[in-house]
């Protein structure tokens, strides 16, 4: 309880007026902030106020879940929420969070299902796991570990995000065009700027300066000039212009076109090179031109999106009076800042063969489905591309192409085909994949997985989904067997954690497993003719992560051992397996010793 007279704090600081000790107070950290409210009645009733805590909740925690309604409560006065007692459920989470987080990575017995518990939390843990993973020192014991698992919860946060958005699209619900494709960019974020109160953030800001660049214009000419007092089209004609002019459409280099990066808004809004296709410029466009007033869709047009824009009811796109059907004009701000004539897009339409009764469906606005749908088909269109080039590197400063690969086949398995005759056979198709995806990239995702049984009610697939999502919940609960070094294993040379490179194709990896010999199946062992090796199948074959972020099987002769540091991103892929790099051994520490207990 508090007391009158405290014998631990200075009574000159009790001789200022409140005003100065409320002022004292909110410079304080939260736990001195409580020892200070504990010292007499004063300064307890002085560390009550809520403005105080106001500002710890926000100067503490940048990102909130919904639930909060943070935006709502900013609004209010302070004493109308409890900020204390959100503040101390913050604190509170965060210290459940990172206790789970600390087990987790002392053992893989149900280290998904830790994962999964922290990442319910949702936004409520994000500011936690991004200063795990940004703010770990270089001298943590478990360096590599922490980095990527915290890298790993926060990819958890943000795909079910985007699951939550496409399940709310499919299901008929209003969600807005940046949101159902920015859901995409939750997939590949890997920590950076980008998710979709960023983009919304960026999105408003961009309205904000056009509306501004317009009034500074023509201050001179006009005092009162306001770019709310332009008609619709030449809106629409100076939106396009602005975005152009700040490089946020478009692409001047055509040779990358179907670059993977091309395929997100947010790479288009923050990324330095701004580039993107046809579509997420159109939706750039289209998401200002709504917070600036004007009803603009994209069109599902063959080959190009454009902008579809729409007059007000009662008016003409120059603001006249229109008693008539709407008038809509077509911008293309990918290209041009100019408007583009109807009559010109009916004439393409007609160079490509389609029949005249479909003109309307391709130049009306599309639905959010459809431009959701061609996003995904124009990733696995991207993602073919790449994988087709020569092999190259994993990179972490460019779209991880196993992650897009995953987008792409949760879109399609969430929402199909805007045909819901097709949509069924549709998620048949990519049901297997993204099953193969989640065992080889994202085991963490039990959870999503859960979310499959029901889109395949009636129907065979449901129960092995579901006895599927049974067995990795067992096989996650009851840990890996151990593989000791016994006698058997006499031969193995090589250990968990080597570094390495492939002597006939060159590649670099790690080891993160071993057999005594080949186990793998006839058919695999026929069609990499491992009975042609010196050694054939009877010699150790090794388990291991290569640079591109494969998993390959690879028999002993094959490696070549390397004792320099591995690259960056080797680095970063390393952590699902081990705490750090050890100079000393030139080898990564392991953090899987409950599977393989002497390496």
């Amino acid at each position: 309880m508090a007391r009158d007279v405290s014998p631990g704090i200075s009574p000159g600081l009790l001789r200022l007026p409140d005003e100065l000790l409320e002022a004292v107070a909110s410079n304080l950290p939260a736990s001195d902030l409580v020892v200070f409210g504990k010292t007499c009645k004063r300064t307890h009733k002085i560390t009550c106020e809520p403005s105080i805590w106001r500002q710890h909740c926000i100067s503490t925690w940048r990102y909130w879940e919904e639930r909060h309604d943070l935006p709502g409560k900013l609004e209010l006065p302070p004493g109308q929420t409890d900020w204390h007692q959100l503040y101390n459920e913050r604190a509170q989470i965060d210290r459940e969070a990172l206790d789970l987080f600390n087990r987790m990575l002392l053992t893989q017995r149900s280290r998904y299902e830790r994962m999964q518990r922290i990442a319910a939390h949702r936004y409520d843990v994000k500011d936690l796991v991004l200063s795990l993973k940004n703010e770990t020192p270089d001298s943590a014991e478990d360096v590599l570990a922490r980095r990527y698992h915290a890298n790993a919860i926060l990819g958890q946060v943000h795909r079910a995000t985007a699951v939550e958005k496409w399940m709310s699209l499919q299901q008929g619900r209003p969600v807005k065009l940046e949101e159902a494709l920015g859901a995409y960019d939750l997939f590949v974020l890997a920590g950076g700027k980008g998710d979709l109160g960023d983009i919304k953030n960026e999105l408003d800001r961009i309205a904000q300066l056009i509306k501004e660049e317009y009034r500074n214009d023509n201050r001179d000419a006009d005092e009162d000039a306001e770019f709310d007092h332009l008609t619709v089209r030449q809106k629409a004609i100076r939106i396009a212009r602005y975005l152009r002019s700040a490089n946020l459409v478009g692409n001047p280099n055509a040779e990358d076109y179907h670059a993977l990066r091309n395929n997100f808004i947010s790479l288009a809004l923050f990324d330095d090179k701004h580039t993107s296709l046809p579509l997420q410029s159109v939706a750039i466009y289209c998401a200002v031109a709504e917070r600036l007033g004007v009803t603009a869709s994209p069109s599902n047009f063959p080959q190009h999106v454009h902008a579809v824009i729409e007059s007000p009811p009662g008016q003409s796109l120059d603001g006249a009076p229109a008693p008539s059907p709407t008038e809509f004009m077509y911008m293309d701000p990918w290209n041009s800042g100019d408007e583009i004539p109807q009559d010109q897009l009916q004439q393409r339409l007609v160079q490509m063969g389609v029949p005249p009764s479909q003109h309307t469906h391709y130049l009306g606005a599309a639905a959010t489905l459809e431009m959701v749908l061609r996003t995904g088909r124009n990733i696995m269109t991207s993602v073919e591309e790449a994988r087709h080039r020569l092999r190259q590197a994993y990179s972490p400063g460019v779209p991880d192409v196993e992650a897009a690969w995953y987008s792409m086949l949760w879109s399609m398995l969430i929402l199909g085909d805007s045909n819901p005759q097709a949509a069924r056979q549709r998620r048949r198709q990519c049901l297997g994949y993204l099953v193969e995806h989640f065992h080889a990239h994202f085991p963490e995702d039990i959870g999503l997985i859960e979310l499959t049984p029901p889109m395949f009610e009636g129907e065979y697939k449901q129960q092995a989904l579901q006895d599927l999502v049974d067995s990795a919940r067992a096989a996650d609960r009851d840990g890996k067997k151990p593989s000791p070094r016994d006698a058997d294993a006499d031969d193995v040379r090589y250990k968990v954690g080597h570094h390495f490179r492939h002597r006939r194709y060159g590649y670099e990896g790690f080891i993160v497993g071993w057999d005594t010999r080949c186990s793998a199946g006839p058919r695999w062992i026929e069609q990499m003719r491992v009975d042609q090796l010196p050694r054939g199948a009877e010699q150790p074959f090794y388990n291991v992560v290569a640079d591109d972020n494969s998993h390959r099987y690879v028999a002993e002769e094959n490696i070549e051992i390397l004792h320099e540091a591995p690259s960056q991103a080797l680095m970063e892929l390393a952590g699902r397996y081990f705490k750090r790099w050890d100079e000393e051994s030139r080898a990564f520490v392991s953090n899987i010793r409950d599977e393989y207990p002497d390496d």
